[in-house]
């Protein structure tokens, strides 16, 4: 017998009622119009909105008038209990007609989340246009908790509420009060009072399968694959053994880690380590270094460089591994610790060179005055060009509460190197990087040190209908000596990025050129957009795209405009009358 534990509909209307006649306008009055008169695509032509009605009778007055458009939603959220099943539903019910229509058009939709607590199983699935007979699509599938199955449910609930509701409606408590009367309705789960709802459901579930966890049972949730039943059954039940052989795994001193981490979702990272350094010098690291890349998650993956690491000395790379730690500490950005790669195999060709550093105060030092001597031999006078209208809109001033900022995009090598040289980092050596959109950020008025260096990717967006664009991501957001911004800056930069998204959308981002000037000569370049075959990119999830796209310089002499080679590559040049205005 079904027994329903809560129930809670609500319907919205909106009506909007069309004037039956309209205004011809003379032509000189049409002449006068700033944006000439306002004309519908629409089959019945333009007509002006007299009225909108919000009410259930304006909804039934105008049911039928074909002079206005009507719109109905009804929003159902119930849980239910039938045998051995707890189950959460959300209903959403669309209904509308537009002007000068004689039908409505139906959207129907749901969701639902199903425990059963006799076999232990949680359910998700869904139907869409459920009230159609054929065309109805059905889901469902047995799912993980990492899945978050109580985190859905008060999402599904908030995003129901529009935001009038919420100004009547005391949403979190009714929130609060479904999932609490989802979990406390399952067996088993009053043994644990102390324990967060979404807790509650794992431990029961744990718990009834007999299954044997650590104390920090609940940051292991998100690790991914989880283990089947038959790995447990292999490990005796025992989570962690079976956590250590779906991840391929082994060694007591990552069976003790696993005890202790704070966070863990696969073993990805620590297997990178263990390529690059050597699983025994990895091995051989203390607890605190095995927890720290176990409990890495959100980072990006080092490539495993073999040109790169065979050229280091052994206590060079004793020194690389402390800076390594340094990034998984969260306290140098992967992209510094990737240009210092690419500072010392450059250098390495031309002169011999250490990587001496180990702390973060001498990494930063070394940063600075290898891109030094990396400016030495590359340097010339470059000058990028942009959307003159895109430069001057991100170079306005952003005000927030804590005062006025003032970005700049920046241009010129004059305008790089004066950024290195307050920031103590090696932007100055980005100027030829053609994906890289650079901005500096001040607090302030003026050339003030309070001020971030920002980097903006550019990625060339090609459509299959011919359409493109290009989408700036930002990668990298540092302070002075290439330090993490504190939170201070989060309200800024969500206004900066806000600021690019909206010139990504008008595409005002459409130029890219370089001129370069070394010794008299010029040289310029406007970008041009390579393919490169990505077939063997299937195993990074990307199966039905053959081909991929990069940025490049048309000319490619503007990178080997330099002072070490200059002489023996040839540079292209143009004429004065060549020269692009």
């Amino acid at each position: 017998m079904k027994e329903e534990l809560f129930n809670l509909t609500r319907k919205e209307y909106r009506v909007y009622e069309y004037s039956d006649t309209n205004r011809l306008f003379t032509k000189e009055e049409e002449e006068n119009m700033p944006f000439g008169v306002v004309r519908s695509s629409a089959p019945w032509g333009h007509f002006e909105i007299k009225n909108d009605y919000n009410t259930e009778e304006k909804f039934t007055e105008h049911y039928g008038n074909p002079f206005a458009q009507v719109d109905m939603v009804r929003r159902i959220i119930t849980l239910t209990k039938e045998g051995d099943k707890i189950t959460f539903k959300m209903f959403w019910y669309n209904r509308r007609r537009r002007m000068n229509s004689k039908w409505f058009k139906t959207n129907t939709n749901c969701k639902f989340i199903t425990f059963n607590h006799k076999t232990n199983a949680l359910y998700e699935g869904s139907l869409e246009n459920y009230h159609l007979k054929r065309k109805c699509r059905k889901r469902i599938r047995r799912v993980l908790f990492n899945s978050d199955p109580i985190n859905k449910i008060r999402r599904w609930m908030r995003d129901s509420f529009s935001d009038e509701d919420k100004k009547t409606i005391d949403v979190p408590t009714i929130v609060n009060q479904v999932v609490s009367l989802f979990v406390n309705s399952i067996p088993g789960t009053e043994k644990y009072p102390e324990l967060l709802p979404e807790q509650k459901i794992y431990r029961r579930y744990l718990d009834y399968q007999g299954i044997k966890y650590p104390n920090n049972w609940f940051e292991l949730i998100d690790a991914y694959p989880q283990p089947k039943k038959k790995d447990l059954v292999k490990c005796d039940y025992k989570y962690v053994d079976a956590l250590m052989k779906v991840h391929n795994l082994k060694g007591d001193k990552i069976k003790k880690s696993l005890h202790t981490v704070t966070k863990f979702v696969d073993g990805l990272h620590f297997n990178y380590a263990c390529k690059i350094f050597g699983e025994k010098f990895i091995l051989n690291q203390p607890d605190e270094t095995i927890n720290l890349l176990l409990s890495a998650w959100d980072l990006t993956h080092f490539p495993k460089n073999n040109i790169f690491f065979n050229t280091l000395s052994k206590s060079e790379k004793l020194n690389f591994f402390e800076i390594y730690k340094l990034y998984y500490r969260r306290l140098i950005d992967f992209h510094t610790i990737t240009d210092h790669i690419r500072f010392y195999s450059f250098l390495n060709n031309l002169e011999p060179v250490k990587w001496k550093s180990k702390t973060h105060d001498e990494f930063s030092q070394e940063h600075y005055d290898w891109s030094e001597k990396y400016n030495h031999y590359t340097n010339g006078d470059f000058t990028r060009i942009y959307n003159p209208t895109f430069v001057e809109k991100v170079n306005e001033v952003i005000l927030t509460k804590d005062g006025p900022y003032y970005p700049e995009v920046l241009l010129t090598s004059k305008r790089y190197n004066n950024e290195s040289f307050f920031q103590n980092n090696c932007v100055k050596t980005y100027v030829k990087r053609i994906n890289s959109l650079l901005i500096s950020l001040r607090r302030g008025e003026g050339d003030t040190e309070e001020r971030a260096s920002i980097e903006y990717d550019i990625v060339p967006l090609v459509w299959s209908n011919g359409d493109f664009n290009f989408k700036l991501n930002r990668v990298q957001t540092l302070g002075k000596f290439n330090h993490r911004l504190d939170s201070s800056w989060d309200n800024v930069l969500v206004k900066l990025d806000e600021r690019i998204s909206v010139m990504e959308y008008e595409k005002l981002f459409d130029t890219l050129q370089i001129e370069g000037e070394f010794g008299g000569r010029k040289v310029f370049s406007d970008y041009e957009i390579k393919e490169y075959d990505r077939t063997g990119y299937d195993n990074m999830g990307v199966t039905n795209i053959k081909k991929g796209v990069y940025l490049d310089w048309k000319n490619n002499s503007i990178m080997k405009l330099n002072s070490y080679n200059y002489n023996v590559v040839p540079v292209r040049n143009w004429d004065e009358d060549e020269l692009p205005i």
